[in-house]
């Protein structure tokens, strides 16, 4: 059989396949978009506009974690007079990758930022969007399919707020906090590739955190002080972010940290 490639951009992911053988509104003019991690049934569908799988998941404790962590997170934002909307509402929400992209896009936000959390104390991390940053793997059509990431703009917003993320976030856990990438290579039902999913199709600057936790993480739950630690770090990052941020016409105070 011949080998046909077909390639096409849409936003800021560039789609490549391959034969295989064989709403928010009423948003302030600064505002942040919280991504409390895992979704709240299995999903194992298409995005429309890349064709990229958005295969995701309950996760156990990491999801009411991450709720509980983004609500935190939000009344700290809130507080210092910025604007926050929270991308999913209680843990059994069913809301796509794409259409929490879409949100965070109808509340103009300027970054999104993403909860996770994670067994190993060395998991704790900050993964931002990178050009070339991909997902690979079968599409709906039975063809192999790449997407990658292609926005620069958005690419060097979401380094330059990784890095704020990063440094914020060692302060308050005490430990140091990298910037790095993330490779989901051989994860059972998963694509391959270096860029989560949620910030591979985002046109909004994303930081996507894990916290590492040394006693539970992911499925298992963190402690009260880790998640305490965790808030302040993301809280930190984020109000550090939004002050330097040029779209941000107002800035608010960080006084409430």
């Amino acid at each position: 059989m011949g080998v046909f490639t077909a390639a096409m951009t849409v936003g800021s992911a560039t789609a490549e396949a391959v034969d295989l053988p064989g709403s928010f509104s009423g948003a302030t003019p600064c505002t942040v978009a919280l991504d409390p991690g895992h979704n709240g049934v299995a999903t194992n569908t298409f995005d429309p506009v890349t064709g990229v799988l958005m295969a995701d998941y309950p996760n156990g404790q990491e999801d009411a974690d991450a709720l509980e962590i983004a609500r935190a997170v939000r009344d700290r934002v809130e507080a210092a007079g910025f604007g926050a909307v929270l991308l999913k509402d209680a843990i059994d929400d069913n809301v796509s990758y794409r259409d929490r992209v879409d949100r965070a896009a109808a509340g103009d936000a300027v970054m999104g930022v993403s909860i996770h959390t994670t067994p190993g104390a060395d998991g704790s991390a900050v993964y931002p969007q990178r050009v070339g940053g991909f997902r690979t793997g079968e599409g709906a059509d039975g063809q192999r399919t790449t997407v990658t990431f292609g926005d620069v703009a958005t690419a060097a917003e979401s380094q330059r707020f990784s890095t704020m993320m990063a440094g914020a976030r060692s302060v308050a856990e005490l430990r140091g906090v990298p910037v790095t990438d993330l490779s989901f290579d051989g994860r059972e039902g998963l694509w391959g590739g270096n860029l989560p999913v949620i910030s591979l199709i985002a046109d909004t600057p994303w930081v996507y955190n894990e916290f590492g936790s040394v006693t539970g993480g992911g499925a298992h739950g963190i402690s009260t002080a880790e998640k305490a630690r965790y808030g302040d770090g993301l809280s930190a990052g984020i109000l550090a972010g939004l002050t330097a941020s040029p779209r941000c016409a107002v800035a608010g105070s960080v006084g409430s940290l």
